[in-house]
């Protein structure tokens, strides 16, 4: 297949005219006709220029079939034989550098490969960086989970990074050494036997400048800097990401709040312009890895509107918040219920396992060897269910979560106060009042133990 073939199939997979093409290359449409029809040949700079603007090496252009290659990578599936040959061609060229390496060229290679090692171990002040502000500060707060969640993203981060090492380290060994390998098997005589033009040893010295100038050491290590530095980018991607499954959950939320009638609007349009900076700080950083060009007039334009969003929301959020009233207390329709329990009394009896100190003693003779404890508390929102025990002599009231729990009975609730104009001190039906009601001798005793206790603990 040869050069004027194509540049034609090049061309029309472009959907690019010959007038295209020309006005490119700065030559008239007549030069792309007749290189197409191999009635003559593009200059060295041209080539030059026709293979950036389709993307395609020298030696692919001038000897190859474009199409073929692109469907071979496309298409091509890896089978054992393959591997076997891959890793077969792979000693071969590990062989042939060692014996044809100057001792010069032997200690430039392990000034590469310690040069190597260092940029890896330097990566790893950064990955425990990130390792610390995510799995320790962040992940391991989570109740229950946070220590396996961490464990297990240090875990992922530390197999990443090694993989990723391992990776660039051989790659950069391949294209700065045995890539050469390669140019030097490759020979005059498949260019001389499909390009006719005098100028193809020209054309074979820009495929061999090429290469060699993309593995000079400079290159190679800016390329390795720009991999660790998308790596990490990667990695610092899971904080907006996390912030946008948070907002986008809030979002939903919201939404099913203001339908209900609650005074949110301005809180959802905050939400929505937060999603929006989170979902910016995603894409744009996300484009740098994936060499994805960034369009931003549009991410500017985006960053303002969200900021007016905030700021529209916060005038409506003022107007909401300055519309309400708030009442350092319960809903008059909140109602009381009670539960009793008669325990044993002993000598060694006290109440310093219950950690409130509003509990009202009651004085009745007639309970000698007994205890009655009667807790009052509310029931609105949530029907609790409290428990009261005695544990090592100690008085144990505690909440063993909540019996039921209806959050459409909870949201309709708190709407109906808000509409009214009203929001109430919630935090208060947490509360509830203990009495104990026993004989007088009883009761000196538990407060004779609770001081003991306490005395005890101090000292």
């Amino acid at each position: 297949m040869n050069f004027a073939s194509n540049l034609q199939k090049l061309r029309k997979k472009a959907n690019m005219s010959q007038e295209a093409l020309a006005e490119l290359l700065d030559v008239t449409r007549q030069s792309v006709s007749k290189w197409e029809s191999s009635v003559t040949y593009p200059e060295m700079d041209k080539l030059i220029s026709i293979c950036k603007i389709f993307n395609v090496d020298m030696d692919t252009l001038v000897n190859g079939n474009v199409l073929e290659e692109k469907k071979q990578e496309k298409d091509s599936t890896i089978n054992t034989k393959d591997l076997l040959d891959k890793f077969n061609t792979l000693m071969k060229k590990i062989v042939c550098l060692f014996e044809s390496m100057s001792f010069k060229e032997i200690i430039e290679f392990l000034v590469t490969v310690f040069l190597l090692i260092i940029i890896i171990l330097i990566g790893t002040i950064p990955k425990d960086i990130i390792e610390n502000l995510i799995g320790t500060n962040l992940l391991y707060g989570i109740t229950y989970v946070g220590p396996t969640l961490n464990t297990i993203f240090r875990l992922i981060v530390d197999i990443l990074y090694s993989v990723f090492s391992i990776v660039i380290f051989i790659y950069v060994l391949k294209i700065k050494y045995l890539d050469r390998i390669k140019i030097k098997e490759d020979t005059d005589k498949e260019i001389v036997a499909k390009v006719k033009e005098k100028r193809v040893e020209e054309v074979e010295k820009v495929i061999i400048k090429d290469n060699s100038s993309s593995n000079s050491l400079t290159r190679t290590l800016a390329k390795i800097i720009i991999y660790i530095i998308k790596f990490f980018i990667i990695l610092f991607l899971l904080l907006p990401l996390i912030g946008i499954v948070v907002l986008a959950v809030m979002l939903g939320f919201e939404v099913l709040f203001v339908f209900k009638g609650l005074p949110l609007i301005g809180i959802l349009l905050w939400t929505t312009a937060l999603l929006i900076i989170s979902a910016l700080c995603f894409e744009v950083p996300l484009n740098f890895v994936i060499n994805h060009k960034n369009n931003y007039k549009r991410v500017m334009i985006t960053l303002l509107i969200s900021l007016v969003i905030i700021i529209v929301g916060s005038i409506i959020f003022a107007f909401e918040f300055f519309s309400l009233t708030y009442v350092d207390d319960l809903p008059k329709d909140v109602k009381t219920k009670e539960i009793k329990e008669t325990l044993p009394m002993s000598n060694d009896f006290s109440t310093i396992g219950y950690y409130h100190n509003d509990i009202e003693y009651v004085t009745d003779n007639s309970l000698t060897d007994k205890i009655e404890v009667n807790i009052t508390y509310y029931d609105y929102l949530v029907e609790r269910n409290i428990e009261v025990e005695v544990h090592n002599n100690n008085l144990l009231i505690y909440e063993d979560g909540p019996k039921e729990f209806s959050f459409k009975k909870v949201l309709d609730e708190i709407s109906d106060d808000v509409n009214d104009g009203k929001i109430y001190n919630y935090d208060k039906l947490n509360e509830y009042k203990v009495t104990i009601k026993t004989s007088s001798n009883n009761i000196d005793i538990i407060n004779k133990n609770n001081l003991s206790y306490f005395n005890e603990n101090n000292s």
